[in-house]
């Protein structure tokens, strides 16, 4: 379940970004401060999920 979770959170920020992001070089295309803000927190939610199904729950101990 906890993978499924870790899978779903991947996967769902990356489309955000890509709905928000795919555009960024189009003149004209004005990127708001939200959609920078949703980029910018979807870094570490990628990165602890991506942790998290390639280590497992020691990924997600607090370090000793």
């Amino acid at each position: 379940m906890k993978k499924a979770l870790a899978v779903t959170l991947i996967v769902g920020f990356l489309v955000v970004d890509f709905l928000f992001f795919h555009d960024i070089l189009k003149p004209g295309e004005v990127i708001t401060f939200p959609q920078y803000l949703t980029g910018l927190l979807s870094i570490p939610v990628i990165l602890v999920a991506g942790l998290y199904l390639i280590r497992g729950e020691e990924a997600l101990e607090p370090a000793r």
